[in-house]
Protein backbone atom coordinates (compact mmCIF):
# COMPACT_ATOMS: atom_id res chain seq x y z
CA UNK A 1 0.00 0.00 0.00
CA UNK A 2 1.43 3.39 -0.96
CA UNK A 3 2.09 6.18 1.52
CA UNK A 4 -0.21 9.22 1.55
CA UNK A 5 0.92 12.03 -0.62
CA UNK A 6 3.28 14.44 1.17
CA UNK A 7 4.05 11.93 3.96
CA UNK A 8 7.55 10.64 4.52
CA UNK A 9 8.48 7.34 6.11
CA UNK A 10 9.45 7.96 9.74
CA UNK A 11 8.17 11.55 9.72
CA UNK A 12 5.65 13.22 12.07
CA UNK A 13 1.95 12.68 11.72
CA UNK A 14 0.04 15.44 10.05
CA UNK A 15 -1.32 17.99 12.58
CA UNK A 16 -4.95 17.70 13.67
CA UNK A 17 -7.26 20.05 11.88
CA UNK A 18 -7.86 23.24 13.91
CA UNK A 19 -11.27 24.72 14.59
CA UNK A 20 -12.21 27.36 12.17
CA UNK A 21 -11.53 30.81 13.58
CA UNK A 22 -15.14 31.70 13.01
CA UNK A 23 -16.42 28.78 15.14
CA UNK A 24 -14.06 29.60 18.04
CA UNK A 25 -15.15 33.21 18.00
CA UNK A 26 -18.79 32.15 18.07
CA UNK A 27 -18.18 29.91 21.10
CA UNK A 28 -16.34 32.68 22.89
CA UNK A 29 -19.13 35.13 22.20
CA UNK A 30 -21.76 32.64 23.34
CA UNK A 31 -19.78 31.90 26.54
CA UNK A 32 -19.45 35.62 27.28
CA UNK A 33 -23.19 36.06 26.80
CA UNK A 34 -24.01 33.16 29.13
CA UNK A 35 -21.54 34.47 31.69
CA UNK A 36 -23.15 37.91 31.62
CA UNK A 37 -26.80 36.86 31.61
CA UNK A 38 -26.71 33.77 33.85
CA UNK A 39 -23.98 34.90 36.22
CA UNK A 40 -22.04 31.65 35.95
CA UNK A 41 -18.22 31.61 35.92
CA UNK A 42 -16.65 31.99 32.50
CA UNK A 43 -15.19 28.48 32.49
CA UNK A 44 -18.64 27.04 33.23
CA UNK A 45 -20.20 29.29 30.58
CA UNK A 46 -17.71 27.95 28.03
CA UNK A 47 -18.70 24.35 28.82
CA UNK A 48 -22.33 25.32 28.33
CA UNK A 49 -21.48 27.05 25.05
CA UNK A 50 -19.69 23.92 23.87
CA UNK A 51 -22.74 21.80 24.74
CA UNK A 52 -20.89 19.81 27.38
CA UNK A 53 -23.00 21.09 30.29
CA UNK A 54 -26.64 22.02 30.63
CA UNK A 55 -27.11 25.60 31.89
CA UNK A 56 -29.89 24.68 34.33
CA UNK A 57 -27.75 21.91 35.82
CA UNK A 58 -24.85 24.33 36.17
CA UNK A 59 -27.01 26.88 38.00
CA UNK A 60 -28.41 24.19 40.33
CA UNK A 61 -24.91 22.98 41.20
CA UNK A 62 -23.79 26.53 41.93
CA UNK A 63 -26.86 27.16 44.12
CA UNK A 64 -26.22 23.93 46.02
CA UNK A 65 -22.56 24.85 46.58
CA UNK A 66 -23.63 28.28 47.85
CA UNK A 67 -26.13 26.67 50.24
CA UNK A 68 -23.47 24.35 51.64
CA UNK A 69 -21.04 27.24 52.10
CA UNK A 70 -23.75 29.34 53.75
CA UNK A 71 -24.54 26.56 56.26
CA UNK A 72 -20.86 26.23 57.08
CA UNK A 73 -20.43 29.97 57.67
CA UNK A 74 -23.69 30.64 59.55
CA UNK A 75 -23.69 27.59 61.79
CA UNK A 76 -20.07 26.48 61.92
CA UNK A 77 -20.79 23.09 60.35
CA UNK A 78 -18.11 21.06 58.63
CA UNK A 79 -18.55 20.51 54.90
CA UNK A 80 -19.69 16.90 55.23
CA UNK A 81 -22.49 17.74 57.67
CA UNK A 82 -23.48 20.88 55.76
CA UNK A 83 -23.75 18.79 52.60
CA UNK A 84 -25.98 16.25 54.37
CA UNK A 85 -28.25 19.07 55.58
CA UNK A 86 -28.40 20.66 52.12
CA UNK A 87 -29.28 17.28 50.60
CA UNK A 88 -32.05 16.80 53.15
CA UNK A 89 -30.36 13.76 54.68
CA UNK A 90 -29.96 15.57 58.02
CA UNK A 91 -32.21 18.13 59.73
CA UNK A 92 -30.55 21.35 60.82
CA UNK A 93 -32.46 22.17 64.02
CA UNK A 94 -31.79 18.86 65.83
CA UNK A 95 -28.14 19.16 64.84
CA UNK A 96 -27.90 22.66 66.31
CA UNK A 97 -29.84 21.63 69.43
CA UNK A 98 -27.53 18.70 70.05
CA UNK A 99 -24.53 20.98 69.75
CA UNK A 100 -26.01 23.54 72.17
CA UNK A 101 -26.80 20.82 74.70
CA UNK A 102 -23.33 19.29 74.48
CA UNK A 103 -21.74 22.73 74.93
CA UNK A 104 -23.93 23.45 77.97
CA UNK A 105 -23.16 20.10 79.59
CA UNK A 106 -19.43 20.54 79.00
CA UNK A 107 -19.48 24.07 80.44
CA UNK A 108 -21.50 23.10 83.54
CA UNK A 109 -20.31 19.56 84.20
CA UNK A 110 -18.33 20.54 87.28
CA UNK A 111 -20.71 23.20 88.56
CA UNK A 112 -21.24 22.82 92.31
CA UNK A 113 -23.75 24.78 94.39
CA UNK A 114 -21.65 24.21 97.52
CA UNK A 115 -18.59 25.82 95.92
CA UNK A 116 -20.76 28.80 94.98
CA UNK A 117 -22.17 29.02 98.51
CA UNK A 118 -18.69 28.79 100.02
CA UNK A 119 -17.44 31.57 97.74
CA UNK A 120 -20.39 33.91 98.33
CA UNK A 121 -20.61 33.28 102.11
CA UNK A 122 -24.33 33.93 101.71
CA UNK A 123 -26.79 32.19 104.00
CA UNK A 124 -28.38 29.12 102.41
CA UNK A 125 -31.41 26.97 103.14
CA UNK A 126 -30.56 23.27 103.00
CA UNK A 127 -33.40 20.81 102.46
CA UNK A 128 -32.40 17.62 104.29
CA UNK A 129 -33.89 14.14 104.51
CA UNK A 130 -36.61 13.95 107.11
CA UNK A 131 -38.08 17.12 105.57
CA UNK A 132 -35.78 19.16 107.75
CA UNK A 133 -34.75 22.69 106.77
CA UNK A 134 -31.46 24.18 107.95
CA UNK A 135 -30.44 27.81 107.48
CA UNK A 136 -26.67 27.92 107.42
CA UNK A 137 -23.51 29.36 105.93
CA UNK A 138 -21.11 26.96 104.18
CA UNK A 139 -17.67 27.10 105.78
CA UNK A 140 -15.88 24.31 103.95
CA UNK A 141 -16.52 22.02 100.99
CA UNK A 142 -15.00 18.54 100.72
CA UNK A 143 -15.66 15.76 98.23
CA UNK A 144 -18.58 14.19 100.12
CA UNK A 145 -19.28 16.58 103.00
CA UNK A 146 -19.72 20.25 103.78
CA UNK A 147 -19.06 22.09 107.00
CA UNK A 148 -21.73 24.62 107.94
CA UNK A 149 -22.51 27.14 110.66
CA UNK A 150 -26.16 27.16 111.73
CA UNK A 151 -27.61 30.64 111.21
CA UNK A 152 -29.70 30.46 114.40
CA UNK A 153 -27.53 28.64 116.94
CA UNK A 154 -24.10 29.39 115.50
CA UNK A 155 -23.18 25.72 115.91
CA UNK A 156 -20.74 24.27 113.39
CA UNK A 157 -21.46 20.81 112.01
CA UNK A 158 -20.62 18.51 109.12
CA UNK A 159 -23.34 17.42 106.71
CA UNK A 160 -22.94 14.60 104.20
CA UNK A 161 -23.97 15.70 100.73
CA UNK A 162 -26.21 12.68 100.20
CA UNK A 163 -28.34 13.91 103.12
CA UNK A 164 -29.11 17.14 101.22
CA UNK A 165 -31.97 17.24 98.73
CA UNK A 166 -31.91 20.86 97.63
CA UNK A 167 -30.24 24.20 98.28
CA UNK A 168 -31.67 27.70 97.93
CA UNK A 169 -30.35 31.13 98.79
CA UNK A 170 -32.00 32.24 102.03
CA UNK A 171 -32.97 35.57 100.47
CA UNK A 172 -35.41 33.87 98.04
CA UNK A 173 -36.38 30.80 100.04
CA UNK A 174 -39.71 32.10 101.37
CA UNK A 175 -40.92 32.81 97.83
CA UNK A 176 -39.62 29.46 96.60
CA UNK A 177 -41.35 27.72 99.49
CA UNK A 178 -44.69 29.37 98.67
CA UNK A 179 -44.43 28.05 95.10
CA UNK A 180 -43.49 24.53 96.30
CA UNK A 181 -46.21 21.87 96.56
CA UNK A 182 -46.31 18.32 97.91
CA UNK A 183 -46.94 14.86 96.56
CA UNK A 184 -48.99 13.30 99.36
CA UNK A 185 -47.96 9.70 98.70
CA UNK A 186 -44.26 10.49 98.77
CA UNK A 187 -44.68 12.87 101.70
CA UNK A 188 -45.80 9.93 103.85
CA UNK A 189 -42.54 8.09 103.29
CA UNK A 190 -39.85 7.77 105.93
CA UNK A 191 -36.64 7.49 103.94
CA UNK A 192 -32.91 7.48 104.43
CA UNK A 193 -30.50 8.83 101.80
CA UNK A 194 -30.23 6.50 98.83
CA UNK A 195 -26.53 5.68 98.66
CA UNK A 196 -26.47 3.25 95.74
CA UNK A 197 -26.71 5.08 92.39
CA UNK A 198 -28.46 2.13 90.73
CA UNK A 199 -31.37 2.49 93.16
CA UNK A 200 -31.91 6.18 92.46
CA UNK A 201 -34.28 7.70 89.94
CA UNK A 202 -32.56 7.73 86.57
CA UNK A 203 -32.68 10.88 84.47
CA UNK A 204 -30.00 11.20 81.82
CA UNK A 205 -27.99 14.29 80.94
CA UNK A 206 -29.50 14.09 77.48
CA UNK A 207 -33.07 14.24 78.81
CA UNK A 208 -32.31 17.11 81.16
CA UNK A 209 -30.34 18.89 78.46
CA UNK A 210 -33.20 18.66 75.98
CA UNK A 211 -35.61 20.23 78.48
CA UNK A 212 -33.06 22.95 79.24
CA UNK A 213 -32.66 23.69 75.52
CA UNK A 214 -36.40 23.86 74.90
CA UNK A 215 -36.86 26.16 77.92
CA UNK A 216 -39.89 24.03 78.69
CA UNK A 217 -41.57 24.07 82.09
CA UNK A 218 -40.60 21.04 84.12
CA UNK A 219 -42.11 19.46 87.23
CA UNK A 220 -39.57 17.95 89.61
CA UNK A 221 -40.66 15.67 92.44
CA UNK A 222 -38.22 14.69 95.17
CA UNK A 223 -38.07 11.42 97.08
CA UNK A 224 -39.89 12.83 100.12
CA UNK A 225 -42.61 14.57 98.14
CA UNK A 226 -41.42 18.14 97.54
CA UNK A 227 -42.60 19.34 94.11
CA UNK A 228 -40.95 22.24 92.29
CA UNK A 229 -42.09 23.67 88.95
CA UNK A 230 -39.92 25.82 86.70
CA UNK A 231 -37.49 25.86 83.82
CA UNK A 232 -34.14 24.11 83.95
CA UNK A 233 -31.38 26.68 84.46
CA UNK A 234 -28.35 24.39 84.32
CA UNK A 235 -27.41 20.73 84.39
CA UNK A 236 -24.26 19.50 86.10
CA UNK A 237 -22.93 16.13 87.13
CA UNK A 238 -24.46 16.27 90.62
CA UNK A 239 -27.28 18.79 90.44
CA UNK A 240 -29.67 20.75 88.28
CA UNK A 241 -30.72 24.33 88.65
CA UNK A 242 -34.35 25.33 88.42
CA UNK A 243 -35.88 28.76 87.78
CA UNK A 244 -39.10 28.75 89.81
CA UNK A 245 -41.64 31.53 90.23
CA UNK A 246 -40.16 32.24 93.63
CA UNK A 247 -36.50 32.14 92.64
CA UNK A 248 -33.68 29.78 91.76
CA UNK A 249 -33.07 26.50 93.51
CA UNK A 250 -30.44 23.79 93.11
CA UNK A 251 -31.77 20.23 93.31
CA UNK A 252 -29.34 17.42 94.04
CA UNK A 253 -29.88 14.74 91.42
CA UNK A 254 -29.64 11.89 93.94
CA UNK A 255 -32.87 13.24 95.52
CA UNK A 256 -34.94 13.13 92.31
CA UNK A 257 -37.90 10.77 92.20
CA UNK A 258 -39.72 12.08 89.11
CA UNK A 259 -39.05 14.52 86.29
CA UNK A 260 -41.66 15.62 83.78
CA UNK A 261 -42.01 18.33 81.17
Amino acid sequence: MGMPEGAKRGGRRPPKPQARPGAADAIALRAAEIHKNAGVPLDVARLVALGRLDLNDAIKKMAFADEVTGLMVRHGLDRALATQVALGHATLQPVLAKRRIEAHLDANRGRDVFVSALTSKAEQVLGLYGRKLVRAVVLADAAYEIEVRDAESGAVSTVHKTAIKFVADASVWQKVRKAMTWDDVRKARELQPILKPQKRFGCSNRRLGEVWDKKAEATITLVEGEVFVGTVAWVSRWELGLHTKGGDIAVLRHALDDFRD
